[in-house]
């Protein structure tokens, strides 16, 4: 299966030019096909119009949302991409494609632990995604919910424990334990690596080191959706440099090509 899945990815996916900023490596990703469902990215259905997401009723139920997509478009949503707003900012636990004109229950986790009131109707895209540590922290449980019952919970006392860490690590605060504000803090400390990696045209992804080790890979099928999706990902790898150990990459991104 490993061979296969090998062979698969030298055939139809090109690597770009490793670039290095600072403590962080990324490597643009470039695909000879693209194919798929038709989709466009939850920034652009929520900036559109299109897509609706609320609490699931008035009183709301932390681990669910309700998704209305009302537009002509499949809507891509991705895992750890953050929702700001209603009662709690929330993110995703899996991704999920709604389909048009469909509505949807989704599963998602809090990442705002001290607050439980409206601060607005519906949810809007907070330009967040969740660091690739706090993920893998995260989707472990949603793992382990899966295999037990089926269902993509995660175990939320322990992503609040995460982001507590997470403030901790960048010396960054928040009156509500919002994951959100520690991105806003170090704001102008992350610009940077935007400058440093911008998107380059047909790009669908990208491998990212830190600190000399492989810490993530990010692809979706189609180059125009990840357009919308690199700044909020990049930014999420940037904000993990002060919780990731050094270390010798190993050989096998450059075994790829």
């Amino acid at each position: 299966m490993e061979s296969i899945l090998r062979k698969h990815l030298a055939d139809r996916m090109q690597l770009g030019e490793m670039k290095i900023h600072k403590e962080l490596a990324v490597v643009p990703l470039f695909s000879s096909e693209v194919g798929g469902p038709d989709y466009i990215t939850l920034k652009e259905a929520l900036a559109g119009g299109e897509l609706t997401i609320s609490e699931v009723s008035q009183a709301g139920n932390v681990p669910e949302l309700k998704v209305i997509n009302s537009g002509n478009s499949n809507v891509l949503m991705i895992d750890g991409e953050e929702l700001a707003g209603a009662k709690q900012n929330r993110v995703l636990n899996t991704s999920i494609l709604v389909a048009a004109g469909n509505s949807a229950l989704i599963p998602v986790s809090c990442t705002e632990q001290g607050r439980w009131s409206y601060r607005s109707a519906n949810f809007e895209d907070s330009n967040v995604s969740m660091s690739p540590s706090l993920r893998s922290r995260k989707n472990a449980s949603v793992s382990c919910s899966l295999a037990e019952s089926r269902s993509y919970r995660s175990d939320q006392g322990e992503v609040w424990e995460s982001i507590e860490g997470f403030h901790s690590s960048h010396r960054t605060s928040s009156g509500t334990g919002a994951m959100k504000d520690a991105y806003e803090a170090r704001r102008e400390d992350i610009t940077t690596y935007l400058e440093a990696f911008p998107c380059q045209d047909g790009q669908c992804g990208m491998a990212v080191l830190i600190k000399g080790r492989v810490a993530g890979v990010e692809m979706v099928s189609r180059p125009a959706a990840y357009r919308q999706l690199h700044e909020k990902l990049l930014n999420s790898y940037a904000m993990d440099i002060p919780q990731s150990k050094p270390g010798q990459s190993p050989p096998v991104i450059a075994k790829l090509n």
